[in-house]
């Protein structure tokens, strides 16, 4: 039998998952089988027959059990199931990142809240975005963000006011622009002591936001819309954003403001 060849098997009837499932929580007798789970008592037969040809369940005096193949079947398909589940919920999220090395794995997405963008309600990831930065607590803000946008300034801005320190990275690219379009803007904002500014050589496809024990992640479509956030607590899921976020400082430079302006505090 072939990997292939029991997957097939499995997908081919969902009767034989829900039987296989039933097996491993309690023993039962074909009779007790068809009646819980509201099948025939010759698709039960049936299907039995195939499971113990299998090796995935025995057969005692007249009762039917998994074995313990059987139940690692079982586990290891729900566990499939489940993933598969995941990559549908998050798809809007995870078609607009940049690759695999952009992407947390599923298993750290479990408990995850996202919001994506829709036609009736195309701001509702900024919406989010905005609320959720606004709850952040600590002292401190890390963050790579794609494109300077004004959306997000009145929410960094309000931690800035309570002496929350923010260190952004941003493209190279996207300063120029900044630069470009209000040199004295910019000089004065870089200036600010609650701000570091990175700048990274490549175009940055992505936006991360980590507080003291969350981060937010954001999806961009190519145009440049907000598409999908997504908030996480795992703790796997954490450290991995850390690690992402310190791989794009390493290769940063930072940039060095002309004269240092103290950031006024709320009292």
């Amino acid at each position: 039998m072939t990997t292939g060849d029991a997957a097939k098997f499995l997908a081919g009837s969902p009767e034989r998952r829900r039987l296989l499932t039933s097996l491993s929580a309690d023993p039962a007798t074909p009779a007790d089988l068809a009646e819980t789970l509201d099948v025939s008592r010759r698709s039960v037969q049936r299907h039995l027959k195939d499971l113990v040809d299998r090796g995935w369940a025995t057969k005692t005096d007249g009762r039917y059990e998994s074995t313990t193949t059987g139940e690692l079947v079982v586990e290891e398909h729900a566990t499939y199931l489940d993933a598969l589940d995941r990559i549908d919920a998050f798809g809007p999220f995870f078609r607009h990142l940049p690759d695999s090395d952009h992407t947390p794995e599923l298993r750290w997405l479990r408990d995850a809240t996202l919001r994506t963008a829709t036609e009736q309600h195309p701001q509702a990831p900024v919406e989010f975005y905005v609320e959720r930065v606004r709850a952040f607590d600590g002292d401190r803000v890390r963050m790579i963000a794609p494109v300077l946008s004004r959306l997000f300034h009145r929410a960094h801005a309000d931690l800035a006011f309570d002496g929350v320190h923010t260190d952004l990275v941003l493209s190279a690219s996207t300063i120029a622009a900044a630069r470009d379009l209000n040199p004295t803007e910019f000089d004065v904002v870089t200036s600010v002591d609650v701000l570091t500014v990175y700048e990274y050589p490549d175009e940055v496809g992505f936006g991360l936001t980590l507080g003291d024990d969350r981060l937010l992640m954001a999806a961009y479509d190519g145009d440049g819309p907000l598409r999908a956030c997504i908030e996480s607590t795992d703790p796997d899921c954490y450290q991995w954003a850390e690690r992402l976020f310190e791989r794009y400082v390493e290769q940063s430079t930072t940039i060095d403001s002309p004269f240092s302006v103290p950031f006024p505090r709320r009292k």
